[in-house]
């Protein structure tokens, strides 16, 4: 998904009160980070953000940032939230370059139905995203699991997935993403029914 923004830039200043003032006027301090470089400092308008952020959730966002006269084309590296609020209040961007590997998160959809749910079994996903480094042109929108074929007692495992082309990830193929097993309680009375 490609996100489009507009963003001016900030001069950077010594107290905190002068982030501070740029949020309560309704603005997100922020910097665009590129390779080997000092990071341009901007801000972005709070609602603008907001607006177009809840479009990419759960999916991979690419954001085109108007700065100027240049538009950069960058991901999210880390997004800094209110404890309370819960409202963004700085963000970290990455600019892409073509023909350079990058490192990002990538969104783990999981399609099918498992039987082992059928059979009483609880599905739990361990993880949700996975940790990538591919080119810009090779990134995948998500890595989909399939589920269909996981019953009581099993799990699915890193290794046991197919990965684009052109795309490695930071886990080990024992890495566990799903797992099925029985709730506590049935576990226990099936142990003793076997004694």
């Amino acid at each position: 998904m490609n996100i489009k923004l507009s963003a001016t830039k900030r001069e950077v200043g010594k107290k905190k009160s002068v982030t501070k003032q740029l949020r309560k006027n309704g603005l997100i301090p922020a910097v665009i980070y590129s390779a080997g470089e000092t990071g341009i400092t901007i801000t972005l308008e709070k609602g603008e953000f907001q607006q177009q952020y809840k479009k990419s959730i759960g999916e991979v966002a690419l954001f085109n940032i108007s700065l100027d006269d240049q538009t950069f084309t960058t991901f999210i590296k880390e997004r800094q939230i209110h404890p309370v609020s819960r409202e963004t209040i700085h963000i970290d961007f990455i600019e892409l370059h073509a023909g350079k590997e990058m490192t990002l998160k990538i969104p783990i959809t999981y399609t099918g139905d498992a039987p082992g749910i059928k059979e009483g079994g609880n599905l739990d996903i361990i993880q949700r995203k996975i940790e990538i480094t591919c080119l810009p042109k090779d990134i995948p929108e998500e890595i989909v699991v399939d589920l269909s074929n996981l019953t009581v007692g099993t799990a699915i495992h890193y290794g046991d997935i197919n990965m684009p082309e052109n795309v490695s990830a930071s886990f080990s193929n024992e890495t566990t993403l799903v797992t099925l097993n029985l709730p506590a309680g049935v576990e226990e009375e099936q142990e003793e029914v076997e004694e």
